[in-house]
């Protein structure tokens, strides 16, 4: 029986005993273990739950990892038990990989049904676009999961699982939130050249967008990331734009190095985890608010048809008999 997945605090050092990374599942490699659903059972039940499929991969894709309970918090109507049926099948049809804590005592606890908890990522070696292909899904539900190719991205699992747990966090709060996927400097500029480097984390709120630089040690490249930083704030999409570079180390000795960097700059911020995560209070006493952020566009491809259709002297798209599956509102909800 697995435990209830909100006691899973990813700040626990409980987990993290053994190095910050987690005992890794991964579906390209050796025979499906003996309880895992027949892999062609599995594509069959899920290509009948569609919305919900889409709403999961979206999700994985934006927080690189994430808890099946950290899931179910993004969107309730994801199951938060890691041996539900959902997740058995997404993991026997190669659409996600499943992780676990390594237990330092030896023992082996590896399957959904006796472990603690169980995050999930997309597959690493391999990009999931040719399943869903095959499943049935189109061009624009495919694209509408989230930028980049659809595989696992390389990154500790500590981190992530954090900054999935302060996007859980912040939308209780009242915030739009936007995994890493999302975060990128070209996106957030508007210019393709300012690379696709970015924060771990955006807030996005009715007057004001926060992004979380989450960080665990002082490396010699952390006075280059200010900077950098420094150039993506000077761009007019980001006048309004604020960044908290977060403290996750286990000792506080970097927020003070944070701190220091953050005070010759106007709208960047430090801050530690414990804090932040509670109250949203940077160490200079900047606390931002949600407001009322401005739901997503749920017909976002219909948008740019739209335009590029008045490009070409169209008045609309009445009559071009778009499919249903263009309007991809539900990862929007």
């Amino acid at each position: 029986m697995s435990i209830d997945q909100s006691c899973f605090d990813p700040l626990d050092d409980i987990w993290w005993r053994m190095g910050a990374t987690l005992n890794w599942w991964d579906s390209t490699l050796g025979h499906p273990p003996a309880w895992m659903p027949d892999q062609n059972e599995a594509r069959a039940r899920l290509t009948g739950r569609r919305p919900l499929l889409l709403r999961a991969l979206a999700l994985i894709h934006e927080h690189r990892t994430a808890t099946t309970g950290q899931l179910h918090q993004l969107d309730p109507r994801l199951p938060a038990r890691p041996d539900s049926r959902f997740w058995l099948d997404m993991l026997a049809a190669g659409l996600i990989d499943y992780g676990y804590p390594f237990n330092p005592d030896g023992r082996t606890a590896c399957t959904p049904r006796t472990i603690p908890w169980m995050a999930v990522r997309l597959p690493a070696h391999m990009q999931i676009e040719p399943a869903l292909e095959d499943m049935g899904f189109n061009p624009v539900q495919i694209a509408a999961l989230g930028p980049g190719p659809l595989r696992g991205a390389r990154q500790y699992d500590r981190h992530n699982l954090i900054c999935t747990d302060l996007s859980v966090r912040a939308r209780q709060a009242g915030w739009h939130t936007l995994g890493e996927a999302y975060g990128r400097f070209s996106m957030l500029t508007g210019d393709p050249l300012a690379g696709n480097g970015g924060p771990d984390l955006i807030l996005q709120g009715e007057h004001a967008r926060v992004c979380v630089e989450l960080t665990a040690s002082a490396n010699m490249a952390l006075e280059s990331k200010f900077r950098r930083w420094d150039r993506i704030l000077a761009h007019d999409t980001c006048a309004a734009t604020h960044v908290v570079w977060v403290n996750a180390a286990r000792t506080g000795s970097l927020l003070t190095t944070l701190d220091a960097y953050c005070q010759t700059r106007g709208r960047q911020h430090a801050a530690d985890i414990s804090q932040w995560r509670q109250t949203w209070a940077t160490v200079d006493g900047w606390h931002p608010q949600p407001g009322n952020p401005q739901p997503a566009d749920p017909q976002w491809c219909r948008g740019t048809l739209t335009r590029m259709a008045a490009m070409f002297g169209f008045d609309s798209l009445d009559g071009w008999n778009l499919p249903a599956g263009f309007d991809t509102g539900l990862l929007y909800e």
